[in-house]
């Protein structure tokens, strides 16, 4: 018995551990590089702006099969390396993935990377990124946006600095930042109407910038999805401009638009640009009672300005004015603005009838989309109150056949209807740059305007001895400074009324409209070129396809890309319809 307890003991193993340490701890300590780099992942994905869950899921499966494979293959020679190999291919694979999204002093585990790890050594400290206040941003908590004091914080401050300084001084109306692709943000300025490329961001500082905004703006920053809309202030020098902010989801990434108000924002009619006649029969409607004013352009021609306009021209504490609208695009002070949400159950129609029963002086509808409501709206206008109508259209010939269209009833049109107009922006010439010429004498003829006359352009470009284009300081390189209205103003009298209702067709109105003369856009935006104001080819541009043609001859100045700004003027807000 005593020799066969002594034989089974002398079968044991000489150690009582039944796992080799050395391959234990190699295991473990690989498996603890893999846990500190997934979370490094997890961080970094939200960084760059790529997919979080995804690779965190990539990750986490990669850890639990290289863990298994690592603990229980017998053989470790088998089972150690296959384990090294998955955690070493999905680190791989994300950063590789992560170094195509960002610049190339972003990037990890490259030449540079590792050149700044001996130069800095892994506790050292980046250099602090220096940032100054250029505008001062204050968000919509009404608290002025202070410089950060880390690092990652003042780089984004950085960047929406830069934005926005560069938006004053190219005087741009608008901001968009865009994806363009996976790697990149693209940056595009609106300066007078016209779309000017800025240089675009990587991906990664469009992303942060884009957070930092909604953040200021008290947007939520879960919601990359559905529209959302906030408001900042920002203020260069002694200029105060209130900056709408917009975003909006898509397949591609989030957007975000950001709108700079103006002085447009106090505009009344005479600010618009009316010639003096015109102004003279706008101004002549303002103390009627009752009656319908439908006030028309095409899109991005001003539309939204040019009504609250005329609902500014009134008394706002004598009267009792107000809106109904789906959205509000800016704030109109002692008037009432109706916000109308669409997933309601009451209708456009609805609310306004309520509103009419209630006996307003005066009645502003910047968006009707129901025919329900322009019966009422007439119907009011025609008994008892003010009723002012914006609508999308390319002349006055098409707003009138819109609005009769959707009223259906002519008799009614014509007892409701005070005027309609029409409008175009064009762009005001520079006054320190643009130059003078004389046109064409043919074109001239040919546009039935004096042959003699002189007429404006913007210069023609002019480089120093180096090569490099000289600018004007005052537009950028662009020639124009600021937009105007082009109106077509249509009051409606009593023959006017009669052929309405007699009518029975547009083309008859059209027809009488014509002959007496009392259209006629293109008129009034040859008179503003007369005068100095613009160009010919700015009338072109905007009223292309409308019979009028850049002339022949000297060459014809279209929109010119604007340079980037080297000056730090404050922005300097001329007048605008947009």
């Amino acid at each position: 018995m005593v020799s066969n307890g002594l034989e089974t003991l002398a079968q044991l193993p000489s150690s009582y551990l039944y796992v080799d340490p050395i391959k234990l701890a190699a295991v473990v300590l690989v498996f603890a590089i893999w846990v500190l780099f997934a979370q490094w992942v997890d961080k970094d994905t939200q960084a760059v702006n790529t997919f979080r869950v995804l690779w965190n899921l990539i990750f986490l499966a990669a850890g639990v099969v290289g863990a298994a494979v690592g603990l229980f293959v017998p053989l470790f020679a088998v089972g150690f390396p296959v384990m090294l190999g998955i955690h070493l291919t999905v680190i791989v694979m994300y950063v590789v993935h992560r170094n195509g999204l960002v610049n190339e002093d972003d990037r990890v585990f490259t030449p540079g990377h590792f050149q700044r790890l001996r130069e800095q050594g892994f506790g050292g400290k980046k250099k602090r990124v220096e940032v100054t206040e250029r505008v001062r941003l204050t968000a919509s908590t009404r608290k002025v946006v202070e410089i950060p004091t880390e690092d990652e914080e003042r780089e984004k401050y950085r960047l929406i600095q830069d934005l926005m300084f560069n938006a004053f001084c190219r005087r741009a109306d608008i901001v968009e930042l865009a994806p363009a692709g996976p790697q990149a943000v693209r940056i595009l300025y609106t300066v007078d109407g016209v779309p000017v490329e800025g240089e675009s961001l990587t991906r990664m500082d469009g992303e942060a910038l884009l957070q930092y905004v909604k953040q200021m703006a008290g947007l939520s920053l879960e919601e990359r999805r559905k529209p959302q809309k906030g408001m900042i202030m920002a203020a260069i020098a002694d200029h105060k401009h209130k900056v709408v902010v917009r975003t909006d989801g898509s397949t591609a990434g989030e957007k975000l638009t950001l709108r700079i108000i103006g002085r447009e924002a106090e505009y009344k009619v005479p600010d618009l640009g009316l010639a003096p006649k015109q102004l003279e029969a706008a101004q002549a409607t303002k103390d009627i009672s009752k009656g319908l004013i439908l006030i028309s352009a095409p899109p991005d021609n001003g539309l939204t300005t040019t009504i609250y306009s005329f609902t500014r021209n009134h008394d706002r504490f004598l009267q009792n004015v107000q809106t109904i609208e789906y959205e509000k695009e800016l704030d109109l002070d002692n008037v009432t603005q109706n916000l109308i949400n669409p997933t309601e159950a009451t209708t456009f129609a609805e609310r306004l009838l309520k509103l009419v029963r209630s006996d307003p002086d005066i009645i502003v509808l910047p968006d009707l989309r129901e025919r329900e409501a322009a019966v009422i709206a007439s119907k009011a206008a025609a008994e008892k109150q003010k009723v002012y109508v914006a609508l999308q259209a390319a002349d006055i010939i098409e707003a009138l056949r819109k609005w009769i269209g959707v009223v259906g009833d002519r008799a009614l049109v014509a007892k409701s209807l005070l005027a309609v107009s029409n409008q175009r922006l064009v762009r005001l010439l520079c006054p320190t740059c643009k130059q003078a010429y004389k046109p064409d004498p043919q074109m001239m003829r040919k546009l039935n305007l004096p042959d003699d006359k002189i007429l404006y352009r913007p210069p023609e470009p002019q480089f120093d001895k180096r090569g490099e284009p000289i600018m004007c300081q005052a537009c950028q390189g662009t020639g124009y400074v600021g937009r105007t209205g082009v109106f077509d103003w249509l009051p409606v009298d009593a023959p006017l009324r009669e052929v309405f209702r007699k009518s029975s067709s547009m083309s008859e109105i059209q027809t009488y409209l014509v002959k007496k003369g009392s259209i006629g856009l293109q008129a009034h935006a040859l008179q503003k070129v007369l005068d100095g104001v613009t160009s010919i080819q700015e009338v072109a541009r905007v009223m292309r396809g409308e019979g009028v043609s850049p002339p022949a001859g000297p060459r014809a100045a279209g929109p010119r890309p604007a340079a980037r700004p080297r000056s730090s003027n404050p922005r300097s807000r001329p007048a605008t319809g947009s």
